[in-house]
Formats: C-alpha cells, structure tokens, sequence
C-alpha cells in the first residue's frame, strides 16, 4: 500500500513538472510572439521616422550633410526606442542604411553624410529578450529581428479628398513656395495667375489652358473602363453646384460645392500619370462661373489643401479617336453638343487658401509631406530640378515600401 502511495507521488510530482513545462514554453512562445510583433512595429516605425526627415531634406534642398545625416540617425533611434526597443546592444540593437529607389543601401544611417540620390531608409533592428521557463532547457534568451524599409517620392494616388480645381504645370514650375498665385473664375472658363508679374494661363486655345472646374464624377482611366471594375470613376457628364449627399461613401450625390468645401471629400483614389504621357486619369472640366462653389471654398481659408497638377488639355473628340470609350456613358460634351475637354493629371500640390472674393481665389502654394497616398521615388537628394530653377516640389510622400 505505501508503496503504491510511494508510485502515485513520484507520478504526481512528474505530471506537475510536465505541466508546468508546458505552462512555461506556452508563456514564453506567447512572450515570443508578442515580441516578433513588437520588432516589426518598431522597425515600421523607425524606418518612417528616418525617411520623412530625410524627405524633408530632399524637399528644402539641404545639402544632406553632417547635421541632416544625424537628425536622420537620431529620428530612427528615437521611434525605435520608443517601440521598446533601446539600441544599447544588450535588450536591442538598431542599424540603418540609405537607399536608392531601386532599394539598394547606398550608405549607413549615422556615418556622418546622406549619399547623393538616397530616397529612402532601411531599418534592421534586433530585440534580446530573457526566458523564463525556457532556461529549464539551457535557452536563456531569445533575439527576434525586425525589418522594414521608408521610402519617398511624388505622389502619384491620392486617396481622393482633393479640391476640384486643376492646377497647370507650368505655373508649378515657374513659382516657389510661399509665392502668392490668384484664379479667375469666368464665364469662359478661368485664369489661373501669378501674382507678382500677372502671367496668366487661361482660355487662350491651347495645350495647357485653364478652363474651369473639375468634374471629379467623370474621371478617365484605360485601366478601369468597366462599370464592374471597383476603380471605374466614369458616373456623370456633368455636375451642378449641389453640396453633399446623403451616402459618404459615393461621389455621385455630391456636387461642386460639397467638394470645394470639404464637409465630404472626394471618396475615390486619383491616379496622376506621367508628363508628355497618357497614363493615369484625365478629368472632365466644367466650364463656366461657379461663384456659390468658390464660396465655399471659403470653408477652407488659411488651411493647407491638394489639387491636381495637369499638364494637358484633350478635346473629348480627340480622345474618342484614340481611346477606347467607357462603359456605358460614353464622352462627355459641352453645351450644345460641342466638344468638351479633359484634363490630363500628372501630380499633386499642396496650397494654402488665402482670400476669396468675388470671382477670384488667391493663395500660396506649400511644400508639403504626407502620409498618404502612394509614391513614385525620384532620383533622392541633390537631384531635384526644383532646388536650381526655385519651382514648387510637386506633393511628397513618405510610405512603407516592400
């Protein structure tokens, strides 16, 4: 009888280390993934944090030197560390690298220079965690990597939200940021000016000339022709000067004056193309005063807003000989059945609304890093034509890049 009591201890005393081994690695596999979670995060994080100070580099034309380098260094340890992951080589270690827009390391993060064409920052960072039960097994810490790479450029999609006035490329090239630029709204259509010299691009017939509002409901793109196609932007051929709808997830409630205001913002992604290019969208301009919607652009008045840059405009009969139609609606037409117009969007800039009055809207023009958005990475630091001719860099964005 004892000894079968002796047998059912030692059982006992076994099941209980079995248990609570099995206790201690469930513990500590959840503290390893838990921590796995927290390396990617951190690396996220930091590799973002590098990349805006070093966009905001690109963007101001600084020369990328000792000073620019470790305020690059000093933003990737910070968002690290606050992460939870320190780089004192005992719970964490932290390197970073520059790169280009291909992905390639062009140089370490805190060597004392940025590299000429650097777009972008790798982060590669490590946590060293102790165990608990795991040392029953001779495993006394644990190391989880995490890995992540920022990178900047030119906005090339807007996740919608923009102000439904085209801005022509050409006064983006040959006016700074901080320089004031007014638009004339006519019946004829508008004027887009700027304000030092009154150098206007208007209603003259050609390529570049400024004819009015944007018709967000009618939006062109070769990659979505097909009404079951969820980026099919094509919905109307004309728009009125209504406010907002009902429905905040649709566009075709709302109107010129919804839009312009702000209360709801533009709900579909814009895709700008390339310069000289036929990629990317092309929207509908409404021609014609709209005063109640610059009115309400008022809403917005000492704010920073996006609107699209466009290079050309293409008569709907020009592109209804080389382009295939979309679905359903067809190409739009102005009043009386006459040719309409499309404007060809090839990025974003960031302005601030100064003073409306009347039929003129005057303004700045900023430089501006977002979040948002999707990017096309440039050429990187020291490259940019805006810091030799002193133009207004076209909206930049900073954004994980896999």
């Amino acid at each position: 009888m004892e000894k079968e009591r002796g047998q059912a201890v030692v059982i006992v005393a076994f099941s209980m280390v079995a248990l609570l081994l099995a206790v201690g690695l469930a513990l500590d596999g959840g503290y390893l993934h838990a921590s796995r979670r927290q390396a990617q995060n951190g690396a996220d994080a930091a590799a973002l944090a590098g990349t805006r100070v070093l966009a905001d580099a690109i963007l101001t034309c600084r020369p990328g030197n000792e000073a620019d380098d470790a305020a690059v260094y000093q933003a990737v340890l910070d968002f690290a560390a606050q992460n939870g992951i320190p780089n004192d080589g005992q719970r964490g270690e932290v390197l970073a690298w520059y790169v280009d827009a291909e992905g390639n390391r062009l140089g370490e993060v805190g060597a004392g220079t940025i590299p000429y064409g650097a777009t972008g920052v790798e982060v590669s960072l490590t946590i060293t965690r102790p165990t608990t039960f795991m040392r029953l097994g001779g495993i006394n810490h644990f190391r989880v990597p995490g890995e992540a790479t920022g990178m900047s450029g030119k906005i090339v999609q807007m996740a919608g939200g923009i102000l439904p006035i085209g801005v022509p490329l050409p006064v983006i090239e040959n006016l700074g940021p901080g320089e004031e630029f007014y638009v004339i709204e006519t019946q004829g259509g508008g004027q887009f000016c700027r304000k030092y010299d009154n150098l206007c691009i208007g209603d003259p017939d050609n390529e570049a000339a400024h004819r009015g509002w944007l018709n967000l409901n009618y939006i062109y793109n070769t990659d979505h022709l097909s009404r079951s196609d969820p980026l099919y932007r094509t919905f109307e051929q004309s728009v009125p000067n209504r406010g907002c709808g009902p429905n905040p997830e649709t566009s075709t409630d709302d109107g010129l004056k919804g839009w312009a205001s702000g209360e709801c913002p533009y709900p579909f992604p814009i895709f700008a193309g390339s310069v000289g290019g036929f990629d990317g969208d092309f929207i509908h301009g409404e021609p014609g005063a709209r005063q109640s919607s610059l009115k309400a652009i008022s809403a917005q008045i000492g704010q920073i807003v996006y609107a699209p840059i466009f290079d050309h405009i293409y008569t709907s009969d020009y592109m209804a000989e080389n382009f295939s139609a979309p679905e359903g609606i067809g190409w739009p037409r102005a009043g009386g059945g006459g040719q309409a117009f499309l404007y060809h969007v090839v990025g974003f800039v960031a302005l601030e609304i100064q003073e409306i009055q009347g039929h003129t809207l005057t303004g700045t023009f900023q430089e501006a890093l977002i979040g948002q958005g999707q990017v096309s990475p440039g050429s990187g630091l020291g490259t940019n034509t805006w810091c030799s001719t002193g133009a207004t860099p076209q909206l930049f964005g900073v954004t994980l890049w896999h």
